[in-house]
């Protein structure tokens, strides 16, 4: 019987009847240790089976945490029979990923898929119910599948349940949330008094005020009383922490199990699977029955003979069990466990290196060997685990050297924790082993640059000479030159200049076989996307179709390959997959680049909000472990935003913290970066000459430099600036280089930036068709801030055309948009424009002689801006003395004498009036 439970198990049951009827789903029971969240789990699974539901267990165990997919072959493993009813590409998948075969490693969203084939399948015949206990310690592969599936409208229900952890809630948008609180006082009571009906009052109460509530803790503690205190006779113990009673209590029950039951335990322990065939396939049959009766009989396991399963009642059990084995005994648990005759060969080689206590290469053998499988198959968590441990157990100093680089080198490019590197950097000691040195030197160049310790060119020379001496070894393992080139290729992208990038072309022409697909393309689209990269474009398009079966890495190399040549759109299903899967905890590097590609798509998308809340937490991931490199690039991110949104004091802020990180380390694309972004603050302000200065400081006018990709970036602001501050030479002759360029050919966004650039620089008899010709390219709304630069733009030159209509069309188009993106300075911009196409406000009150036309308004406006009279003439098209005679004109009007006082008496006479005519803006057509 559970007490106080009523509703609790009505949920459930409502739970469990609704899923079996079509319903499906997924409910996560969550509360603290030992308030009977397991107990909770075991009456659904009853229920379950009176209704004729099949239901399929899985427990996750802290010893499997480095055996991928562990959980999921739990519950699968019942329904293996299916897999020939599936397709071909769901039947390779799960035999993959389930270690049933090899072959190319399945991506996380397959075996998803794949699972849900499975299961959807077996559900034909009956409703299956997945009952899945300590969900926390469930290897993150099967969490991860797990928290995917969509069992809405199905036959399939899961259940699960969790210690109150928000981690585990994470990732399952279906998942619904079923807290299990403690009992109230009278629940307690009454469970105190049904297992305890002998208790004097005074113990009872005592028990009842430590408890709280907890139904394990009410149904242990007296147990490990003894007679005299549980009659009253003796004082009750002081008050312990909860977890140490508890597991006190534990070990105490299995501590008077006979040595034999106390060996079988550990036995299921580290095996991890609850599967009872093992353990009989390892002891005489007698040796089990009997332990399985004292152990079932002391309250420690449950027993599902129908499934041939073992199941602990409480996780605490699993640990007690642990902790009161020597060292020696469970290395002799895991030599039996690694001899079983029908085992698992990856969980038999990890129980082969626990059971090992000093150095043997025939183990550390088998673990290189299964490092390498789960490398392939996209395990690169595991595969760091794997080598590291084949490095310890390495009786040779060079193969120690050489796995512990492996693991090493895993660590910086893909996986963990930077503050990590050096650790297993120390390990690497100096041989005369080709693989150890490159593999060394590999690591310890990423770490060097990632972690900002060491510079550009530091890093390159140490890495270029370790490249050149391995393509002069015949026995140089290619997969170590790859890494070597692809690293170099992402230095030199850093570095941004001509003597990094020709010592890494002539590396690459000596590999054999050729290059990679992927470094191929990183070295045109990503090296040198100007100048290089269309010739490449239809490749990298065939690369990002193929991202969905590709590998965590590949579809980064991609991604990066794709940002400037205007991909990341496509590429951004792979991207946000991989990111969903690194929030789980795998591929800390790999987490970090997707945020980065991310936030630019959603910069250049106008999701300046989603960009706002990737970046920040990028930027704290790069920081916490160590990434403070990637940190930089989060803040131009944060820093673009805030100068195109007018914060440009803090955009000026970020600029300057950037320099300050990038000019000693001599890495130019965040100095180009940093420049980036004060030309867009610079604009911002409306200082235009300013804004030239910086924009052509990186990209001359007319010129279009080698590597620098973010020169792409630049070309609006380039061309605005350079109009805006009165030099229309140099803006023509940056559009002229565009298009002798091909610049338009690489991308759709390209193709609206250069013809808007085209626009802006025609003569008056041409703006109109260049401005129609960029607002008609194909998605153009895709790119909403550069479609509204173009249309204010349009709007501007409209107006002084006299075309006062078709301008405040296109202008209030453009303050649309910039007042949903939050770009301020933009907005004003507009609304300044529709003001003097004679949409400004008249001062209420005011006789006809004191009003401004709207061209001494907008004068009016950019003056006490704190522009000069040169740069309002330069911004609509007058000269100086025009915009003096105007000011001269309007102090009168306003009553002021100075330009200092001009910003007082224009929002003075903007206050709108009790009754009186307001500004209107015609809607957006």
């Amino acid at each position: 019987m559970l007490y106080g439970r009523d509703h609790d198990l009505a949920v459930i049951a409502a739970f469990v009847d609704g899923a079996a009827d079509k319903g499906g789903g997924s409910l996560l029971v969550t509360g603290d240790a030992g308030v009977g969240k397991s107990a909770l789990l075991h009456a659904a699974v009853a229920r379950a089976v009176d209704g004729g539901v099949r239901v399929l267990r899985a427990a996750g165990a802290e010893f499997e945490g480095d055996l991928r997919f562990a959980g999921l072959h739990q519950i699968l493993h019942p329904l293996l029979d299916g897999l020939a009813d599936l397709s071909e590409q769901h039947r390779n998948a799960l035999t993959v990923a389930l270690g049933f075969a090899s072959g190319q490693a399945p991506a996380q969203h397959a075996v998803t898929g794949a699972t849900m084939a499975l299961l959807r399948h077996a559900s034909q015949a009956r409703p299956l119910l997945l009952a899945i206990d300590d969900l926390p310690w469930l290897d993150r592969g099967s969490a991860t599948v797990l928290r995917s599936l969509d069992l809405a409208a199905t036959r399939i229900g899961m259940l699960a349940v969790t210690r109150d952890d928000h981690s585990a809630r994470r990732g399952s948008g279906v998942t619904r949330v079923h807290e299990l609180a403690p009992l109230d006082d009278q629940s307690a009571a009454a469970l105190l008094a049904d297992r305890f009906p002998a208790l004097p009052p005074e113990v009872r109460r005592r028990l009842l005020a430590e408890a709280l509530g907890n139904p394990l803790t009410l149904q242990e503690l007296p147990a490990a009383l003894d007679a005299a205190q549980r009659s009253g006779s003796a004082p009750l113990p002081h008050v312990l922490p909860l977890s140490r009673r508890l597991q006190a209590v534990f070990t105490s029950r299995v501590a008077e199990l006979p040595p034999s039951s106390q060996h079988l335990l550990l036995l299921a322990v580290l095996d991890g699977t609850g599967d009872l065939s093992t353990l009989r396939s390892l002891l005489p049959d007698h040796v089990v029955t009997e332990a399985l009766r004292d152990a079932q009989e002391a309250g420690l396991i449950d027993l599902d003979r129908a499934t041939t399963r073992l199941d602990f009642r409480h996780p605490l059990i699993r640990s007690a069990v642990v902790e009161l084995s020597t060292a020696g005994e469970q290395r002799r648990a895991h030599e039996v466990l690694a001899r079983r005759p029908d085992g698992d060969e990856e969980r038999c080689t990890w129980h082969l290196a626990h059971a090992a206590v000093e150095p043997d290469e025939q183990v550390a053998e088998l673990l290189e060997q299964l490092a390498r499988r789960a490398r392939g198959r996209g395990d690169v968590a595991g595969a760091v685990a794997a080598f590291t441990r084949a490095a310890a157990l390495s009786p040779d100093r060079r193969d120690r050297s050489r796995r512990a680089a492996a693991a090493a080198y895993l660590g910086t490019d893909a996986t963990g924790n930077l503050l990590d590197v050096p650790r297993l950097l120390e390990a690497c000691r100096p041989t005369h082993d080709a693989d150890a040195t490159s593999l060394t030197t590999l690591a310890a160049a990423h770490h060097l640059l990632l972690s900002g310790i060491g510079d550009v060119d530091s890093a390159y020379r140490l890495l270029i000479k370790a490249v050149d001496t391995g393509l002069s070894q015949a026995d140089t393992p290619h997969d170590v030159l790859q890494e070597g080139l692809y690293m170099l290729a992402w230095i030199s992208f850093f570095g941004a200049r001509a003597e990094l990038r020709e010592p890494l072309e002539r590396a690459v022409t000596r590999l054999t076989p050729r290059a990679p697909e992927s470094l191929a393309l990183l070295m045109s689209c990503l090296g040198d996307p100007v100048h290089t990269s269309l010739p490449d474009l239809r490749r990298l398009d065939d690369a990002v179709g193929g991202l969905a079966a590709a590998d965590p890495v590949e579809v980064i190399r991609i991604g990066m390959a794709g940002q400037y040549v205007g991909r990341l759109k496509t590429c951004r299903p792979a991207l946000q997959r991989l990111l969903e899967e690194g929030r789980e905890g795998e591929h800390v590097t790999l987490t970090i680049h997707a945020m980065n590609l991310l936030s630019r798509h959603c910069y250049e998308s106008g999701e300046w909000d989603q960009l706002a809340h990737l970046s920040e937490e990028g930027l704290r991931l790069s920081r916490r472990h160590g990434y403070h490199l990637l940190a930089q690039t989060f803040l131009h991110h944060q820093a673009l935003l805030a100068a195109t949104r007018g914060d440009t004091a803090r955009a000026e802020d970020l600029a300057h913290e950037i320099t300050r990180f990038a000019a000693p380390r001599r890495i130019q694309l965040l100095l180009t970066l940093a420049a980036e972004i004060r030309t867009r603050a610079a604009l911002g302000r409306g200082d235009y000459e300013a804004a030239f200065l910086q924009a052509t400081s990186v990209s001359p006018a007319g010129v279009l430099p080698h590597f620098q990709g973010p020169t792409l970036w630049l070309i609006p602001d380039l061309v605005e600036s350079a109009i805006l501050s009165g030099r229309h030479t140099e803006a023509e002759a940056h559009v002229a280089a565009l298009r002798r360029a091909q610049v338009p050919a690489i991308s759709d966004r390209l193709a609206l930036v250069t013809h808007g650039a085209a626009a802006m620089t025609a003569d008056d008899d041409r703006f109109v068709a260049q401005f129609e010709r960029a607002l008609a390219q194909p998605d153009a709304d895709t790119w909403p801030f550069d479609l509204a630069r173009i249309r204010l733009f349009y709007g501007e030159r409209l107006r002084r055309d006299k075309a006062t209509q078709a301008a405040r069309d296109q202008l209030s188009a453009a303050l649309t948009t910039f007042t949903q993106l939050g770009a301020s300075p933009w907005a004003d911009r507009a609304r300044s424009e529709l003001r003097a196409s004679g949409l400004a406000a008249v001062q209420a009150g005011a006789s006809p002689d004191t009003r401004l036309s709207p061209q001494q308004d907008e004068i009016a406006r950019l003056a006490a801006a704190g522009m000069t009279n040169k740069q309002i003439g330069q911004r609509l098209h007058l000269s100086p003395r025009t915009v003096g005679s105007h000011l001269y004109q309007v102090f009168p009007k306003l009553g002021i004498t100075s330009r200092a006082a001009l910003r007082d008496a224009l929002q003075e006479a903007s206050k709108p009036a009790d009754a009186g005519p307001k500004d209107t803006v015609p809607p957006q057509p």
